[in-house]
């Protein structure tokens, strides 16, 4: 019998991992990050890493700032992880909106090595995204955004940058980092790099969106109650 996997995929700011957490608390999961900038040490505010869950979470924290992870040396650490909680008859969750990385573990992808790709499910796959209102979701991100720079954005990419992180390949690393790096470099001004942040994060929304609609069996849920009817179900048909 293929061994059951729950996805929690979708927007950035949707609320992926809280509702990971409830679901896993709830059916004894641990979570699986599908978040190709968790990966790295020291990078906890920009990628809002979560560190003091209730629930055990994995392939956080593995890689150092500058090193490269590529798609399948990710799905190899999440297949190995998942596999592991199967033998521990823990329930895996896997959690984020780094479209590729969640796609790679649940259609299963074949790597030719030619940077073609085949489809080869290894689990049997229950995908779930948190359905928003897209001005709603937009708010949100704002207000997330503040939030982070409250509680140190800024001094943590200062901390990067002087531990000998280079400002460019932080400027790969997403919105979050892109352009408040430039600030502390001088390069924009504070409200420039505020207002392009926020606007680059609605952008990469529209992309998520667009991404995760080509998935047929992704089943949009408006609370926490449907997800967690859908779970035992799901389970329950195993």
């Amino acid at each position: 019998m293929i061994n059951p996997l729950i996805a929690i995929v979708g927007p950035t700011a949707s609320g992926k991992t809280a509702l990971a957490t409830a679901l896993a608390l709830e059916f004894g999961g641990e979570l699986v990050s599908a978040d190709s900038k968790q990966v790295y040490r020291g990078m906890d505010i920009g990628t809002a890493k979560e560190l003091d869950l209730p629930v055990a979470q994995h392939l956080v924290d593995w890689k150092n700032p500058g090193e490269k992870v590529t798609v399948a040396q990710y799905q190899a650490e999440a297949y190995a992880c998942i596999d592991d909680l199967h033998q521990k008859k823990i329930l895996p969750i896997l959690v984020g909106g780094s479209g590729l990385y969640a796609e790679s573990v649940t259609l299963g992808y074949e790597f030719s090595g030619k940077g073609e790709k085949v489809a080869k499910p290894r689990y049997r796959v229950l995908e779930m995204g948190i359905a928003w209102e897209r001005e709603a979701l937009k708010k949100r991100a704002v207000e997330r955004t503040e939030t982070w720079l409250k509680q140190g954005l800024l001094a943590e990419i200062e901390g990067l940058l002087a531990a000998g992180v280079s400002a460019e390949w932080l400027e790969t690393c997403g919105m979050e980092y892109r352009y408040f790096t430039q600030y502390l470099r001088g390069e924009v001004s504070y409200e420039a790099a505020l207002a392009l942040t926020n606007t680059a994060i609605n952008q990469f929304i529209k992309r998520q969106y667009t991404w995760f609609r080509r998935h047929p069996n992704l089943v949009w849920v408006k609370s926490e109650e449907e997800a967690r009817q859908l779970v035992r179900d799901f389970l329950a048909s195993t």
